[in-house]
């Protein structure tokens, strides 16, 4: 009997309590900070399903300043320390129309909160700079010894710029630059940054923003539509190589995605090896998800690209430029 009631006890000590009223006394603090149109909160208390949360949504002005987000993002994070939410898992979103600075910190502590103010103010000054465009940050996260529990994969450390529907692969290319130029700090994110639906191209990048020499092939390749194509271009991203070129041809005919090929990857070369270079009807390649190529054109310049050969083996055409450009003499 003694047994049974200390579990008893420890399971109604492990679960969290109501933290309704709480929440709403931080929305009502952050809806008072200069900046601040609006705030609602959502809160879920149901430990029985595996649903303990809670998420602040907050309506910025557009014209709100960097002192002002950093207002808010400071008092949820003093909020974050001086109740106790533990078995709360928790989010900040600060939202105008479609851009969103969002803070969601899972259900552990906080250790990086200097950088994440940092990265609310970061947010407000890039709206600045690109006031048409559709900016989003999910700040980076860092908890105790570095936890990261498998919940919280691709929930932070990420930024994209959605250009707007005139801007094309040179905008795309400013943008970037201005990125590795006026934001530094940014670096560790996995950036995205789009150029609009009437001109596509993209740039993807982790860790690193890529260099002038990366950006001068980008531009030539773009600037070349004498095969009509769309070009993305992906630094440390899920394929072996550390840069990746993928060109996507407006045509179906695969001899299109060839010609493509023979004429930029003598482009590609000059850039440090190894380099993925794919071209084919998909912006992807036919990359698989452990970077694998199932089919044409898939070429890695300097190095070896690891192919499925039971799903296809090289054409002709492709054959020869393994032979031109691959250096382990894959058959």
């Amino acid at each position: 009997m003694a047994a049974a009631v200390a579990v008893l006890l420890t399971a109604c000590q492990s679960t969290p309590p109501d933290r309704s009223a709480e929440v709403a006394r931080l929305a009502q603090m952050i809806r008072q900070i200069p900046g601040v149109r609006a705030v609602s909160s959502d809160v879920t208390n149901e430990p029985a399903r595996g649903l303990v949360n809670f998420t602040l949504h907050v309506e910025t002005a557009r014209d709100i300043t960097a002192n002002q987000l950093a207002a808010v993002t400071t008092r949820y994070l003093q909020a974050l320390r001086m109740v106790d939410y533990t078995g709360y898992r928790s989010e900040l979103i600060a939202q105008d129309g479609r851009n969103r600075f969002t803070i969601d910190r899972g259900a552990l502590p906080v250790t990086n909160g200097q950088q994440v103010i940092s990265q609310a103010r970061d947010w407000v000054a890039l709206r600045q700079q690109y006031p048409t465009a559709v900016i989003k940050l999910r700040a980076t996260i860092v908890h105790p010894n570095r936890q990261l529990p498998v919940q919280e994969w691709g929930h932070s450390n990420i930024g994209s710029i959605h250009l707007d529907d005139t801007s094309n692969y040179s905008d795309v290319a400013t943008a970037t630059t201005l990125l590795a130029t006026r934001f530094p700090e940014l670096t560790t994110l996995t950036w995205t940054v789009n150029a609009g639906a009437q001109h596509p191209a993209g740039i993807t990048t982790s860790g690193r923003f890529p260099t002038s020499q990366e950006l001068d092939i980008w531009r030539h390749v773009n600037t070349d539509q004498s095969i009509a194509h769309v070009d993305r271009m992906t630094i440390n991203g899920r394929v072996t190589a550390p840069v990746w070129f993928a060109e996507e041809t407006r045509s179906h005919d695969p001899a299109a995605a060839a010609a493509l090929a023979q004429r930029h990857l003598p482009l590609i070369r000059g850039l440090p090896t190894p380099v993925l270079y794919t071209s084919s009807d998909q912006i992807q390649g036919h990359m698989a998800g452990d970077g694998r190529s199932t089919g044409p054109i898939a070429i890695t310049v300097g190095g070896c690209t690891d192919r499925d050969y039971s799903a296809y083996q090289p054409p002709p055409i492709e054959q020869q430029l393994i032979d031109t450009y691959e250096t382990c003499g894959h058959r």
